[in-house]
């Protein structure tokens, strides 16, 4: 089985001053690690980059160093599976309208996706949602959260959200 860590929006130090440890603690042995975009620090990169192979996406409030080495939208393949990631923007209403459509000709099975900091995971068309919320916030979420993927040795792709 293949096992995946998902963060998003750790809005790193503005949030808290690190990765939270319940994260790092979960993420330990993982195959991958996503981020969703809202990084904000490039500790956070380095502090991922040491733990497994690290796929991110800018998010739109990544300051220039960010975005200059990281794009808006990923599609990478892990496990027979391909995996689009993008932050998403504008107003919460329809943006997963929105993150469908940017994915629609991509033949992806899972899209992961930010910017709300709620955590939600829902199936449309064949292809697995996922928001994995953010671990750091305390003002635009009631919990905290992230993500595991995990891909079975049948292909199949799940996801869980875990509350900090």
């Amino acid at each position: 089985m293949i096992s995946i860590g998902v963060l998003s929006d750790t809005h790193i130090p503005a949030q808290c001053d690190s990765v939270p440890y319940e994260v790092l603690s979960a993420f330990s042995g993982v195959d991958a690690i996503i981020h969703a975009g809202d990084i904000t620090s490039m500790k956070v990169i380095h502090i991922l980059s040491k733990i497994a192979p690290l796929h991110a996406v800018q998010g739109n409030m990544d300051e220039p160093e960010i975005k200059n080495i990281l794009p808006a939208k990923k599609i990478f393949e892990i496990g027979g599976k391909r995996i689009g990631i993008t932050h998403g923007a504008g107003p919460p209403f329809n943006i997963k309208k929105r993150i469908y459509k940017l994915f629609a000709d991509d033949g992806v099975d899972c899209i992961v996706f930010g910017h709300t900091h709620h955590a939600e995971k829902f199936n449309k068309n064949n292809i697995l949602f996922l928001n994995p919320g953010s671990a750091s916030d305390n003002l635009f979420s009631k919990t905290q959260s992230f993500a595991m993927i995990f891909i079975n040795g049948d292909s199949t792709i799940n996801a869980e959200i875990i509350t900090i």
